[in-house]
């Protein structure tokens, strides 16, 4: 595996001096000690598979979610993206059949068509996968390389990693009267880092009010049951099974939230508001 691990060392140097130019701050990039020298067995598989999931889809999340928005994003880095999770997957998750099922098709490809058991059927996997890594980090860099000669782009990957995630859900939190725990601060801040990784400026856009945006749907996706069942409001409102029946429990939420009703007290007041906001559309 020394061939790839030498190519992955030029590759992650090379995207590292593209991002540094385009916004200031070098990629990290993993010390040597901390990054598989070899593969040789499951455990030494997984190990390789775990570090290049870190790197990947936690230390580069931002990068790789902006670089694979960008036009012209091709096939090793999207083909890694989803390899890396599915085999994650598989390795964290023992009953996840899906996940289960692609890392054995992906090992016993890797192995010519038989499942890994020796020493150099695992070595074999363990290359086989570097080479996914090298391939993908080489699209980042053509991506990057390309783009980085125009001042929108630079300016847009330098607003991916000025604004703190961890910063816009309290922030947003507060100004909605909402006080989260930790483990519920930590799940919002995922939602919010998944959907900016992959998000592009548009004109008009900063990077805070688009944060700002993602934070306040997350936070505002939790909501209570209705104090009613929703079949009985779809009903009532004769929307069952239209395109109107999203919108329609999206006021009941509200209604519930804002009234503090039940029963058919509840139901009429949300039956009224309903009609009240269908007519003023009409006009």
């Amino acid at each position: 595996m020394l061939v790839e691990l030498e190519e992955f060392k030029r590759s992650c140097r090379t995207l590292s001096e593209h991002r540094r130019i385009c916004t200031g701050e070098p990629i990290f990039i993993p010390v040597a000690e901390s990054w598989p020298s070899s593969v040789r067995s499951d455990a030494e598989f997984g190990a390789l598979v775990s570090a290049a999931y870190k790197l990947w889809r936690e230390s580069w999340k931002l990068d790789v979610g902006f670089l694979l928005g960008q036009r012209g994003a091709d096939g090793p880095a999207r083909y890694l993206d989803r390899l890396i999770y599915q085999l994650r997957t598989a390795q964290q998750h023992t009953d996840n059949d899906e996940a289960r099922t692609r890392w054995g098709e992906w090992t016993r490809d890797a192995c010519g068509g038989h499942p890994p058991v020796t020493d150099d059927d695992w070595a074999a996997c363990g290359r086989e996968l570097m080479a996914a890594v090298n391939a993908a980090i080489d699209c980042l860099c053509k991506l990057a390389g390309s783009g980085r000669r125009m001042e929108s782009f630079r300016q847009e990957w330098r607003a991916k990693g000025e604004e703190s995630t961890v910063g816009v859900v309290t922030r947003v939190a507060s100004d909605l009267g909402m006080h989260l725990r930790g483990g519920q601060r930590a799940h919002h801040e995922r939602q919010v880092e998944r959907h900016w990784s992959r998000h592009r400026l548009r004109s008009g856009e900063t990077a805070a009010d688009v944060l700002a945006a993602f934070a306040e749907c997350s936070l505002l996706s939790e909501m209570e049951a209705l104090p009613c069942s929703y079949q009985w409001i779809l009903d009532e409102l004769r929307v069952l099974g239209t395109a109107d029946a999203i919108p329609a429990l999206r006021l009941a939420h509200a209604v519930a939230e804002i009234s503090r009703t039940t029963g058919e007290t509840y139901v009429k007041l949300v039956e009224s508001t309903w009609v009240t906001l269908r007519l003023e559309v009409a006009r």
